[in-house]
């Protein structure tokens, strides 16, 4: 067999071919070439021996896997899998259906698996929203809720109790509340000794809650427990999007909130949160992780000379995009309704409101968004992995290797 390509199904390829390269092999699967280096099997063996067999966590470690690892030979059936003996011993065997998850031999198709949530526009006709009986009745209705946050950002679940703390046991069913300084749960009205902005009754702009942190809480719940006041209206604007803007227009001014730190606090009479970081954190593929936007927590900057001129144009075009009303929804809560954000992404505020005309109460906490993913992924039957081989011991059957085809 000649050098391995990659490309899509093609139906002159003979399918179960198994080709062994230096550092890597092919084998054809539904039409197409699949490259996995020889050490990325090994290290991802489910021999008996490299598994923890009643939780299916890795034993095998990784330093210990010889430089030189290669097949002995290697074969491949259509409905067991790839069999593959190493040439330090071990026998293993990799099924279909994990080789298909776990390929990453095409970049088109390994990005194509990862997901990629639904920016929005000030046209889009605002957050989902769900019944509180649905959501917390039935698997369907968390489905759905877990769902709006990952897509949109966003999600109201209407009509929740208007109970001290209801906020909190609403969390408490989707996983655990992140513990912050100064409230577990807090409190949001009018207060003129409070330590936030929050606590008078002018407008916020959006922003996100605690960049005070260096790693921010990723979800925040807001229950308007009351809110009776004339004015006060919602607004979300969709982060992501508004950098997206920022990065196709201006790609300089995104490199540069990318890279240059800004220091943010947050503090009472007994609390105080700091942290130090850019305003956008990108994964590891360049994709917007994490976006920490406060106006109003922001410290003097402390950047190189030649670099602030450069930050301050940057902010302040990131700032106009923000402010457009482009990515923006804006809305009146009513009584019940509880606001889920994703709050590395959507930013949150309020219009100014006036605080003789009635009263207003909100209550929040925090969760992380790796804690909502995991619980959706166990609703959905999607969290435990596909075992490569079976950790017990194979038939006679099934180590005959009669209708495998193998290459030394």
């Amino acid at each position: 067999m000649g050098q391995a390509r990659n490309h899509c199904a093609d139906p002159s390829l003979t399918e179960g071919d198994v080709a062994l390269f230096p550092s890597y092999l092919t084998v054809v699967l539904d039409g197409v070439v699949r490259r996995f280096h020889h050490v990325w099997l090994r290290d991802n063996s489910w021999a008996p021996e490299d598994r923890v067999a009643q939780s299916s966590e890795r034993k095998l470690f990784t330093a210990d896997i010889d430089e030189a690892v290669r097949p002995v030979s290697a074969g491949f059936d259509p409905i067991v899998g790839l069999d593959v003996l190493w040439n330090d011993g071990c026998a293993c065997t990799y099924a279909p259906a994990w080789l298909r998850r776990h390929d990453y031999s095409d970049e088109p198709r390994r990005r194509a698996r990862r997901f990629t949530p639904t920016l929005w526009h000030a046209s889009a006709p605002g957050p989902p929203r769900l019944g509180y009986a649905e959501v917390v009745g039935t698997t369907e209705g968390q489905l759905a809720y877990l769902d709006a946050v990952r897509e949109w950002g966003a999600v109201i679940v209407t009509a929740v109790p208007c109970r001290d703390g209801e906020v909190e046991r609403f969390a408490e069913r989707f996983g655990p509340v992140r513990e912050l300084a100064f409230e577990r749960v807090h409190n949001v009205r009018l207060d003129p000794s409070g330590y936030n902005v929050a606590h008078t009754s002018g407008e916020l702009k959006p922003h996100t809650d605690f960049p005070s942190y260096a790693w921010p809480p990723s979800i925040q719940l807001l229950h308007f427990q009351k809110n009776r006041s004339t004015g006060g209206a919602s607004t979300l604007v969709d982060g992501w999007a508004a950098l997206a803007e920022l990065r196709r227009t201006r790609p300089g001014d995104f490199a540069v909130l990318a890279s240059v730190p800004v220091q943010y606090q947050l503090f009472s009479e007994h609390e105080d949160t700091a942290a130090e970081a850019p305003m956008i954190e990108l994964d590891p593929s360049g994709e917007v992780r994490l976006f920490r936007f406060s106006n109003q927590l922001a410290q003097p900057l402390d950047a190189p000379f030649e670099q602030v001129e450069a930050f301050y144009a940057a902010y302040r075009t990131l700032g106009r995009i923000i402010d457009s009303g482009r990515y923006r929804a804006t809305f009146a809560a009513a009584e019940g309704d509880l606001l889920t954000v994703h709050a590395h992404r959507v930013l949150h505020g309020r219009l100014a409101y006036d605080p003789d005309s009635g009263a207003r109460h909100l209550q929040n906490v925090y969760m992380e968004f790796d804690d909502l993913t995991g619980r959706r992924r166990v609703l959905r039957g999607e969290h435990k992995p596909i075992p490569a081989q079976p950790l017990a011991a194979p038939s006679a059957e099934t180590t005959t290797g009669a209708q495998r085809p193998t290459v030394t």
